[in-house]
């Protein structure tokens, strides 16, 4: 009982920490689901012309992705990019606009799930000149409740890889803002635009071994399965004809 209380006392105490900053971006993930036998040009159509009415500029732009894998698939992903809660107060909305959302593309869709992940910038890395991918693995890792801090210091010392190596692609951390039931806690992006990424030689664990020592990388592996409990893969690519550039 102890234990138990522990973990809630923490996770309350992470929830009212991360409410309590504004400096930060965020990112809305809300997945769509086609209803059976929806029309899925019309579908495009109608979601296009949402976006491009509501949300063609920052910070309210809209992309919208197919999920390929992971217990999300064949969703579509309606993603909103980097306003903060802050923001939200002045966010697309009124009498026109949840209209147009019922009317018009509630029709064609289920909404599976609505997400809020804070981009947390001090353990993320960004190559120079990074841009967005049309392509993104998302890894969503459900940690034990009280070991963040120790999942934290892991992702920060991946971090340094990247840094230190000063790999091409992005290590991009979020944090989910409210707590689920489902595990969704922390996600790592890594985003790219050519299939042939994924066939790429992984050199992360010498680089890891190289940066921090020899057996470091095991040693970081026998934590990593103490901390988390499972993870995810969310394969993802972008419907360039229904985003927002």
């Amino acid at each position: 009982m102890k234990k138990l209380l522990t973990s809630v006392v923490l996770g309350f105490c992470t929830t009212l920490l991360a409410i309590g900053q504004s400096d930060y971006k965020m990112l809305e993930l809300v997945y769509l689901k086609p209803v059976a036998g929806a029309d899925l040009e019309a579908a495009s159509r109608v979601l296009a012309a949402h976006n491009k009415k509501y949300h063609s500029e920052d910070p309210y732009k809209a992309t919208v992705w197919s999920n390929l894998t992971g217990s999300m698939v064949g969703t579509w992903v309606w993603a909103m990019y980097p306003a903060t809660f802050t923001a939200y107060d002045n966010r697309p909305s009124g009498k026109d606009h949840e209209e147009d959302w019922n009317k018009t593309i509630n029709p064609y869709f289920e909404i599976v799930a609505n997400e809020y992940w804070q981009e947390d910038d001090k353990l993320s890395y960004f190559p120079e000149n990074y841009s967005l991918g049309t392509k993104v693995v998302w890894t969503i890792y459900d940690v034990r409740p009280g070991d963040n801090y120790r999942f934290k210091a892991l992702l920060k010392k991946v971090a340094e890889v990247y840094k230190q190596k000063k790999y091409e692609t992005g290590f991009v951390v979020y944090r989910n803002q409210f707590e689920n039931k489902d595990g969704r806690d922390v996600a790592i992006e890594t985003m790219f635009s050519n299939w042939s990424f994924l066939d790429k030689d992984n050199k992360l664990k010498k680089d890891y071994d190289e940066l921090h020592g020899e057996g470091s990388w095991s040693e970081l592996i026998e934590e990593y399965r103490d901390i988390v409990i499972a993870s995810e893969d969310e394969l993802s690519v972008i419907l360039p004809e229904m985003s927002v550039e």
